[in-house]
């Protein structure tokens, strides 16, 4: 009998083996979300648009102080192939603010900006961003009640974290940051990176890159982000909750050579440099006896 090494300490290893996951977060819906999805569709990326169901089809401009532009919402009709491909997430009915009103009225503009995505989609909506990032502890048990598994905040890190918590996920970045092309060339390094995993997470609104006169700037990052794609696991919000949701419901032996999964997708995850992976309802042996 093999002497059993105890004080494991497992890791998180994303689908396809990878160490590494990108994703990308816009917010509102307008019309810019075109020319932007066409530059993601280019490059393969994969991201996540927070809708505001009400607003479909509304015309609109830039508010007083910034320069004049057509910040229009998409029409309904074409929110389900504009989007293929992508995340359609909630960020409330009428985009209020969740702390600024009734809890009942928050609820309801949760509600109705879920049923009306799910039905406009035919696709299940789970997702969502705080509109003006507000949030507190009741409007996240809140979202919890209406089903949503994650919530986008507005502050951002600089770093490649997980969140502990995904009712207050927060990015990386946003895309204005002007390291934002420093941090994509050290979340794409390997060097001192090991078996730590990273998470990069960059967010915005796609009329700011017509604002700001910036739609060179993000084509270039994301074609930076495709060619070093290997290794990197690129999946929308609710893939990457969704995936280390499961890997965190993992149960185990008392004293963890017995591994358990009990959700639905496969998990993966590294034990002293040994990768496993974990199918649904499988169970694996990790040491032996």
């Amino acid at each position: 009998m093999k002497k059993r090494t105890l004080g494991f300490i497992d890791d998180i290893v994303f689908p396809g083996g990878c160490r590494k996951a990108f994703t990308m977060s816009y917010d509102d819906g307008t019309i810019h979300d075109r020319r932007f999805i066409e530059i993601l569709n280019r490059y393969g990326i994969k991201a996540t648009f927070n809708l505001n169901s009400a607003f479909f089809g509304l015309e609109r401009h830039s508010p007083a102080g910034m320069p004049p532009l057509d910040i229009s919402v998409v029409e309904e009709s074409e929110v389900p192939e504009l989007y293929q491909g992508h995340e359609i997430a909630g960020h409330g009915y009428t985009h209020v603010s969740p702390t600024g009103t009734g809890s009942s009225n928050f609820m309801y503009e949760t509600v109705r900006d879920k049923a009306e995505l799910e039905r406009i989609t035919g696709r299940l909506v789970r997702g969502y961003a705080w509109p003006y990032g507000h949030y507190d502890e009741k409007t996240k048990e809140i979202l919890r009640l209406a089903g949503y598994h994650y919530a986008r905040a507005v502050e951002t890190t600089d770093a490649f974290g997980i969140p502990d918590d995904f009712l207050e996920w927060k990015g990386t970045a946003h895309h204005n940051n002007e390291k934002l092309m420093a941090l994509a060339e050290d979340f794409c390094s390997n060097e001192g990176f090991g078996f730590h995993k990273k998470l990069f997470y960059v967010w915005g609104h796609s009329y700011e890159f017509a604002i700001n006169n910036s739609w060179d700037m993000i084509e270039a990052f994301c074609k930076y982000m495709d060619e070093h794609r290997e290794g990197i696991w690129f999946a929308t919000n609710i893939e990457i909750a969704e995936y280390v949701e499961a890997y965190r419901r993992l149960e185990y032996s008392a004293e963890g050579e017995m591994v358990y999964n009990p959700s639905a997708i496969p998990v993966s995850f590294n034990r002293m440099r040994t990768f496993y992976t974990v199918n649904p309802g499988e169970t694996v042996i990790t040491g032996e006896y």
